[in-house]
């Protein structure tokens, strides 16, 4: 099975075993529905877990597991992280993107010339930021907005941008 990360377990939340969650996907509402399969890391092992419910709190999901409504039950998985089975991704519209779909694309400037490869995607207050590594192993950042992506094509690994000086 192909585990695609969907969140982080910040802290525990009251005496009934409830987790608060810091989510790393849009789609909080399915991902973290009473019902819903979630697994969590812990010691290089993937333990399946059934959500019996849910609630915000502030700004955070606060999510209770299945059979685990006692803090001493959930309160080891402080810090580990949460994820879902690949195969129940939600499908994204035309031109949208999961950030693991970009990672490890080639990067090229609008002449077709390689100029290095996607690291990670970082998140960030305004915009999100392809973090990429140059031919010449510089690391930069580039904003990931329509004034500097070009085209994505997720069959070829590779992803266009738009270069202007000082960017990389």
């Amino acid at each position: 099975m192909e585990y695609i990360k969907v969140g982080m377990i910040i802290n525990t939340f009251g005496i009934k075993g409830e987790l608060k969650i810091k989510s790393f996907t849009d789609f909080e509402e399915e991902r973290f529905a009473a019902g819903k399969m979630v697994y969590i890391l812990k010691d290089g092992n993937y333990l399946p877990f059934t959500i019996a419910s849910n609630r915000y709190h502030k700004q955070h999901i606060l999510i209770a597991l299945e059979k685990m409504a006692d803090i001493n039950l959930v309160e080891k998985y402080k810090g580990c992280e949460l994820y879902a089975d690949a195969k129940s991704l939600h499908q994204l519209a035309d031109g949208e993107y999961y950030f693991f779909e970009l990672k490890d694309l080639m990067v090229y400037d609008m002449n077709n010339q390689q100029i290095g490869k996607v690291l990670q995607v970082e998140e960030g207050l305004a915009h999100n930021n392809l973090r990429i590594e140059l031919n010449n192993g510089k690391k930069c950042l580039v904003p990931y907005v329509k004034a500097f992506i070009h085209k994505v094509d997720l069959e070829q690994q590779k992803i266009w941008i738009k270069t202007i000086e000082g960017l990389l």
